[in-house]
C-alpha cells in the first residue's frame, strides 16, 4: 500500500468536513479534536474512518470525544502507518451495533477492488436473514438504511448513485477488507475458492463462494472432504471457464463423499451467473428455502416445472429465453428477464405475481401491448419497469404498443387509471413507438425514464407527457425521435438534474425558455449530427455543472475546438464549472476537456 499523508490544514479540513459537514469545530472540542486528529498522522482513510465515528458521538459532551482520545493513546503507541490504519478501522467496526457488524462481514465474499452493485448485495443480506423487519418498510428499504451506517463511517465507499442519491455501486478499501476477511474467517462466516486445493478454517460450511481462477482444470482434481450440510448460499462472483467452474460443482453435486446440492434444504441463495450451466434439474424443487436464484449468462433454456415448488423464491435473474408460462411463483418480487417472444400467455401470467417490483421483459410483440398494460395494472408495488420490443431478421427494434389505458381495460373501477403503476421510479422503454402512452404523463413518482430507439415522429413530443412529472430525475433519450427540434418549456422539469440525448439524428435545434430545467446538473448531447448551434438559452441554466458535447455537427465542433472568452458561444456556456468535447479524428476518437477538472 502506498500512503501519502495529508498536511495538517488538509487532515483538519476534511476531519470537520467529515464530522461537521463544513461548519467548523465547536471551540470546546478543537483541542481534544486536534489530538485525536494527531493520532491518524494524515492518513485519509485513518481521518474518514475515525471522522465517521466521532460523528456519532454528542457534540455538546466532551468527555465522550476525550475518551476516544485516550483509547486512540494506548492502541496506536509505536504503531506503523499500516497497522495505525487497521486498528482504527477495527475501532469503527467495533462500535457497530451486532447486526451491522454482521452485515459489513458479509462484504468480505467480494475479491479485492470489486465493484459491488447495492441492490444486489441488499438482496444478499435479505436472503440470509440479516435484515430485520421494520414496521411500515419494505425488506429493500430496511437493507439500504443497514448500508448507510457503514457508508456514513467511510466503511464502504460508494462509488455509483442512482436517482435521488441511492447508491448504485460501492466498495470497501482494500484495508477494510483485510479487517472483515479476517474477522469474517475467525467466525467462520464463508469459505472462498478459485476452485484450486483449499483448507478452509473448519469443515462445516456455511457459505461458498467461488471468485474467478485459472484455466487449468487439472489443478482442481484433489479435494479435501468438507461438510455441506450447513450450506446457505453458493455464489460465484466474476466469469470464469465453465470447464473450471463444472469441475469444482461436480465435488458439490457428485461427490460420493458430499450431499447433492440439491438436497440442501437450508439453501437460500443459488447464483449460477456466468457458469455454463445447460439446465436446471428438476431436483431444485426440494430447495424449499431458496428466495433467490441466478441463472444469467448461463445457457438455461427452460425452467421445470418442480420450480413451482419453491414458494418462498423472490429474485428471479435469467437475461435470456426461459419458458415461464407454467411459473406462477407468487411470491416473486425481482423478475428479469422474461422472454415475451411465445405469445400472450405468458404475458397474461406476469399479472398474477402481483409483489413485483422489478420486471423486465425482453421481445415483446406488438400484438401483445394489451395484454401486458392489463397485466402491469395488478402490479401495484413495481418500481422498475424495463420492457424491450422483438426484434425482426435485420436486428432492428419492431414497433410495441403500449398505449393502452387502463382505464379501458379495467371499467369496474374508474380509479383503476389513477392507481396504474404509481409506485414506478424507473421506466426503460427499448423499442418502436408509434406514440407515447398516454399513462406515462400520470406516474407521479417516476424518477427516470430512458426512451431508446423509440423512433417517436415529429409530431410526436417526447417531452410533452413528461413536462410536469413531480419526480423527474434523469432523461436519457437514445434514437428516440426523429423530430428537428426539442423545446424545454418555462415551468417545466423543475427536479431534473440529469439529460442525456444521443443519437437524434434528425434534431438540428435545442431550446431551453427562462424557468425550464431550473435544477440541472449535468447535459450531454451525444452524436446529434445536424445540432449546429448550442441549445438557445443554455445561458439561463443556473445550476448546470457539467456539459458533455459528443461528436455534434462538424460546424459547431469547429466553433468549440477555437472557442475565446470573447465569443457569443463562450459567453452562453462560460459559467458551467466542467466543459468536455469529443470528436473524430483521422486518429481516432479524441476527447477534449474545455475547462474544469481534469480527467482522473
Amino acid at each position: 500500500y502506498k500512503m501519502v499523508p495529508l498536511s495538517f490544514e488538509d487532515s483538519w479540513t476534511l476531519f470537520c468536513n467529515k464530522i461537521f459537514k463544513g461548519n467548523g469545530c465547536p471551540a470546546h472540542l478543537t483541542d481534544v479534536a486536534k489530538g485525536i486528529l494527531g493520532k491518524c498522522q494524515g492518513l485519509p482513510l485513518a481521518i474518514l474512518a475515525i471522522g465517521g465515528f466521532l460523528a456519532l458521538k454528542d457534540l455538546f459532551i466532551a468527555e465522550e470525544w476525550e475518551m476516544v482520545r485516550r483509547s486512540l493513546v494506548g492502541e496506536l503507541e509505536g504503531s506503523g502507518m499500516l497497522d495505525r490504519v487497521r486498528k482504527i478501522l477495527s475501532l469503527s467496526y467495533n462500535d457497530l451495533p451486532c447486526h451491522l457488524k454482521t452485515c459489513l462481514l458479509y462484504l468480505s465474499i467480494y475479491p479485492e477492488d470489486f465493484e459491488i452493485r447495492c441492490h444486489r448485495l441488499v438482496q444478499l443480506w435479505s436472503a440470509e436473514r440479516f435484515v430485520g423487519k421494520r414496521e411500515g418498510m419494505t425488506m429493500k428499504d430496511v437493507g439500504y438504511n443497514y448500508l448507510r451506517e457503514p457508508v456514513n463511517r467511510s466503511l464502504i465507499q460508494v462509488t455509483q448513485s442512482f436517482y435521488e442519491g441511492i447508491p448504485y455501486a460501492c466498495r470497501i478499501h482494500d484495508l477494510v477488507r483485510e479487517v472483515v476477511l479476517s474477522k469474517a474467517r475467525e467466525q467462520n462466516m464463508i469459505a472462498i475458492t478459485t476452485g484450486h486445493y483449499t483448507k478452509w478454517l473448519s469443515e462445516k460450511v456455511r457459505r461458498l463462494v467461488v471468485h474467478s481462477s485459472s484455466n487449468n482444470t487439472e489443478q482442481h482434481q484433489e479435494s479435501q472432504c468438507y461438510s455441506f450440510n450447513h450450506l446457505r448460499s453458493f455464489i460465484t462472483i466474476e466469469s470464469m471457464n465453465p470447464l473450471v467452474f463444472r469441475a469444482l460443482l461436480c465435488k458439490v453435486l457428485k461427490s460420493s463423499r458430499l450431499l447433492k446440492i440439491f438436497n440442501l434444504y437450508h439453501l437460500r441463495h443459488l447464483n449460477l451467473c456466468r457458469t455454463g450451466v445447460k439446465a436446471v434439474p428438476k431436483f431444485i424443487g426440494k430447495l424449499r428455502n431458496l428466495e433467490y436464484l441466478n441463472l444469467r449468462e448461463t445457457e438455461v433454456k427452460e425452467l421445470p416445472v418442480e420450480i413451482l415448488k419453491l414458494k418462498k423464491l423472490e429474485h428471479l435473474i435469467v437475461h435470456q429465453k426461459v419458458d415461464f408460462s407454467e411459473a406462477r411463483l407468487l411470491a416473486l418480487q425481482s423478475l428479469t428477464t422474461i422472454d415475451a417472444s411465445s405469445g400472450s400467455v405468458i404475458v397474461k401470467e406476469i399479472g398474477t405475481l402481483t409483489q413485483l417490483s422489478r420486471l423486465g421483459i425482453s421481445n415483446l410483440r406488438r400484438e401483445d401491448g394489451n395484454v401486458l398494460c392489463s397485466s402491469l395494472a395488478t402490479l401495484t408495488s413495481l418500481q422498475l419497469l424495463d420492457i424491450a420490443s422483438i426484434r425482426n431478421e435485420g436486428g432492428d427494434y419492431e414497433v410495441m404498443d403500449l398505449n393502452h389505458h387502463p382505464q379501458q381495460q379495467h371499467s369496474r373501477s374508474s380509479s383503476m387509471s389513477s392507481s396504474f403503476l404509481q409506485s414506478l421510479r424507473m421506466l426503460i422503454l427499448c423499442g418502436r413507438l408509434e406514440k407515447m402512452p398516454q399513462w406515462i404523463a400520470h406516474l407521479q413518482s417516476l424518477v427516470r425514464i430512458d426512451l431508446d430507439w423509440s423512433g417517436l415522429r415529429d409530431e410526436e413530443d417526447p417531452l410533452e407527457p413528461l413536462h410536469h412529472l413531480p419526480n423527474l430525475v434523469t432523461i436519457q433519450f437514445c434514437g428516440s425521435y426523429q423530430g428537428e427540434g426539442l423545446c424545454f418549456k418555462t415551468g417545466g422539469f423543475l427536479k431534473l438534474k440529469d439529460l442525456y440525448l444521443k443519437k437524434l439524428e434528425k434534431l438540428k435545434w435545442l431550446k431551453v425558455e427562462e424557468g425550464a430545467l431550473a435544477s440541472l446538473h449535468e447535459l450531454c448531447l451525444d452524436r446529434l449530427p445536424l445540432l449546429e448551434e448550442l441549445p438557445l438559452d443554455i445561458q439561463h441554466l443556473s445550476q448546470l455543472r457539467k456539459l458533455g458535447l459528443h461528436e455534434l455537427s462538424s460546424q459547431l465542433m469547429e466553433k468549440l475546438n477555437s472557442l475565446n472568452e470573447d465569443s457569443e458561444d463562450y459567453r452562453k456556456i462560460g459559467h458551467i464549472p466542467e466543459v468536455e468535447i469529443v470528436f473524430l479524428t483521422n486518429e481516432g476518437w479524441k476527447y477534449r476537456l474545455l475547462w474544469g477538472k481534469k480527467m482522473m
